[in-house]
């Protein structure tokens, strides 16, 4: 009898160290036990323009039990600052809801991993396998949140591509249309100050053509001297120098009518306006003078002695709120400062040999320069490079977003678009040509 009992007890705990190495399958049948997949989660990755009063919606193949969410589902920034929130059943979709809204132009992240289930507690499988650990990847996303740049509308950032003879727009940050078509070989355009029009040289024409910015529509054509390239605007005004015609042609935007052609004895290259529209700054080609010019009667009311080295090339740009001239030596390597009257303050920067600056750009107390493969952040008091965007190719152009979040970079045939504060590519769009150049942004925002 004792031995019986003996028998009995070592089959019980043999029955029971087995049930223990079972497969972690529950429930058995007769209720389902088919096991669920995770199959998409929204915002989707790469989304732009996320409201901060999203929640994050991840999709099953069934109902899931929300209970086994908690630390297995995350959300963060990209600093890593996490967001807490609540999940809740929506058929075969579980929501997620943050307790508070999400930052405004913020990168975020959000995964899910590990052994979640099913109302039925069946764990889930990925790859015909189930899953049952916690470290297992399921579904994650990236996205970035609306901000001021989206507030009211968007500023409509427009390309030129000389090749293909047309102008881009980019309309809600990154959708692409063709504002432009038909255009001869335009070699420089600008925005009007009141973002009602494009001023585009029709270089190959020796034309002016104003275009809507709503529609693309041409409201003006103007015949101006040979070889228009560049355009500046400054309140009702465009300004255009002709390279070969060695002239200055001052638009007026409100009458769309010339009101004013300087003519040169030399030839020039490049353009900047003076913010009280009195002077007129460009560069003598021969001698590579920075020249100062009296926009009322086109006398020379100053020369600056080789102001750039053996070739014109790096534009010249005005910083209204320092009214200071900065000026791309690109031969020389150089960024030069000169006050309003042209008289020469210091070198801003000097770049390694093979590294030539040829644009500059300004927001707040930044500077931004284009040289080579790169783009310079530089603190303007102090000069200090703060950051550096490198390529594998060369930098054509870059402009911001008046509000400063966005950034576009435009590169050999694509456009990155970047969150500015952590330099974040937020997308890459490429586009079938070479000849793409410079990139600006309407002041006014459209709808």
């Amino acid at each position: 009898m004792k031995k019986k009992i003996n028998l009995l007890v070592i089959f019980l705990i043999l029955s029971i160290s087995i049930i223990g190495c079972l497969p972690n399958r529950e429930p058995t049948a007769p209720t389902e036990i088919q096991r669920p997949q995770a199959l998409l989660i929204e915002p989707q990755e790469g989304k732009l323009i996320v409201p901060i009063n999203t929640n994050i919606l991840l999709y099953f193949s069934e109902p899931m039990d929300p209970n086994t969410f908690n630390g297995r589902f995350k959300l963060y920034d990209i600093d890593s600052n996490f967001v807490e929130g609540n999940f809740i059943q929506r058929d075969s979709i579980i929501q997620f809801v943050p307790k508070t809204s999400l930052k405004k132009s913020t990168i975020y992240y959000a995964e899910l991993r590990g052994r979640v289930r099913d109302v039925n507690r069946n764990s889930i499988i990925k790859d015909n396998n189930p899953v049952w650990d916690d470290t297992t990847l399921l579904l994650k996303t990236w996205f970035y949140t609306e901000g001021n740049y989206s507030d009211g509308g968007f500023y409509d950032v427009y390309l030129r591509d000389k090749k293909e003879g047309k102008i881009i727009s980019f309309k809600k940050v990154d959708s692409t249309v063709y504002l432009v078509e038909n255009l001869s070989a335009p070699d420089g355009f600008n925005v009007s100050s009141d973002g009602k029009y494009l001023v585009i040289a029709n270089t190959s024409k020796n034309q002016i053509q104003i275009t809507s910015t709503s529609n693309g529509n041409v409201v003006a054509n103007f015949d101006v001297a040979q070889n228009p390239v560049n355009i500046k605007t400054i309140e009702n005004y465009a300004y255009v120098l002709s390279v070969n015609g060695r002239a200055i042609s001052k638009i007026n935007l409100s009458t769309l009518q010339i009101e004013k052609v300087i003519n040169l004895s030399f030839y020039p290259g490049k353009l900047e306006i003076s913010q009280d529209q009195s002077k007129i700054y460009t560069l003598d080609q021969s001698n590579r003078d920075l020249v100062i010019i009296n926009s009322d009667n086109g006398t020379i009311i100053k020369r600056v002695r080789s102001a750039v080295t053996n070739l014109v090339v790096g534009e010249i740009k005005f910083n209204s709120t320092k009214d200071k001239l900065y000026v791309c030596d690109s031969k020389g390597r150089k960024v030069k400062v000169y006050d309003e009257n042209g008289n020469f303050i210091k070198d801003f920067t000097t770049f390694s040999t093979g590294v030539e600056p040829i644009d500059i750009y300004f927001h707040n107390n930044k500077i931004l320069v284009v040289a080579g493969n790169s783009v310079y952040f530089f603190d303007e008091a102090t000069g200090n490079t703060e950051y550096q965007l490198n390529y594998q190719v060369p930098v054509k152009s870059v402009c911001l977003i008046p509000t400063g979040e966005l950034i576009y970079v435009v590169l050999t045939s694509s456009v990155q678009i970047l969150d500015n504060d952590k330099k974040f590519v937020l997308k890459t769009i490429n586009l079938n040509s070479s000849g793409i150049n410079t990139i600006l942004v309407n002041p006014i925002k459209s709808n």
